[in-house]
């Protein structure tokens, strides 16, 4: 199970930032921030949304923290193999239709 206190507490220390400052940015004292991290219930989404903010980083990344998430940036090999053939086949479709015009 995901446990997104611990995963904001993680973010938090790695960027080296006080509770105090999240605190300060979510506009709550560092008790009601503590609070948020510490106490055993289910965060609101509207909740996470300002702490990711004050984190400066993407809910998707405290939720699956310590992965960040990545938009595919690469094509797999098949395809990019797949993708030249059919690039070749086309290259041979229009020598041979233009053959074709210069028998007509």
């Amino acid at each position: 199970m995901i446990d997104i206190q611990r995963n904001i507490e993680e973010i938090r220390k790695s960027k080296g930032i006080k509770q105090s400052v999240i605190a300060d940015r979510l506009g709550v004292g560092q008790t009601a921030y503590s609070n948020y991290v510490t106490r055993d219930s289910d965060m609101r989404f509207s909740l996470l949304e300002k702490i990711a903010e004050a984190l400066q980083v993407p809910v998707i990344d405290i939720i699956t923290y310590p992965e960040v998430y990545q938009k595919a940036k690469s094509v797999c090999a098949d395809c990019i193999e797949k993708d030249k053939t059919i690039q070749n086949l086309n290259k041979y479709i229009e020598v041979l239709e233009s053959s074709l015009k210069k028998k007509q």
